[in-house]
């Protein structure tokens, strides 16, 4: 409506205005919530639309299967896992029992028997380490051979002072001809 619509209906000039000004703060309040519901629209369309394509990149794929095969890879680890424990702790009870090959003697152990417990010990290895080293002593090393380095006779007696060689002595051990 105009002004001079209202005027023709009885109104006076100033109420006309007042009624025109009053419309149009009306229309710009309705304006702006139309502006902002279709904002929101465009918005969730939007969304609605990516929502979609992720939707679709997981289209045909097998959610079940996925988890299963999720769980057997965890399975498969946490038992490689084990199997790694318990091979470094057999590998560390071998070189604890003086095993002169770690690798030949872990070979000859049936590690089907052996159990890593709770606390990080080995099980069913000391039956099978006695029987070892009952058949097969010479892969372990024993206490008597426990001083392995060469014995080399200077002819000297070396838990004595050194003081009470004499120089002619300390030639011949060193291979020098007598001094003259």
């Amino acid at each position: 409506m105009t002004k001079d619509e209202l005027i023709k209906l009885g109104l006076t000039d100033g109420l006309a205005d007042k009624v025109l000004e009053q419309h149009t703060a009306e229309l710009t309040a309705q304006q702006q919530k139309y502006t902002d519901l279709n904002a929101e629209l465009e918005t969730a369309k939007g969304t609605i639309t990516e929502l979609t394509d992720k939707v679709k990149a997981f289209d045909g794929e097998d959610v079940e299967g996925l988890k299963k095969a999720a769980s057997d890879w965890e399975n498969k680890y946490n038992a490689d896992i084990a199997a790694l424990k318990l091979d470094k702790a057999l590998e560390l009870s071998l070189i604890g029992a003086k095993a002169r090959d770690v690798g030949i003697v872990k070979s000859q152990i049936d590690s089907s028997l052996l159990k890593l417990d709770g606390d990080g010990k080995l099980t069913g290895l000391t039956e099978q380490l006695d029987k070892l080293k009952a058949d097969k002593a010479f892969l372990f090393d024993t206490d008597q051979s426990a001083d392995t380095g060469a014995r080399i006779d200077t002819g000297l007696d070396h838990g004595s002072a050194t003081e009470t060689i004499s120089d002619a002595q300390a030639r011949a051990v060193m291979g020098l001809p007598a001094t003259k």
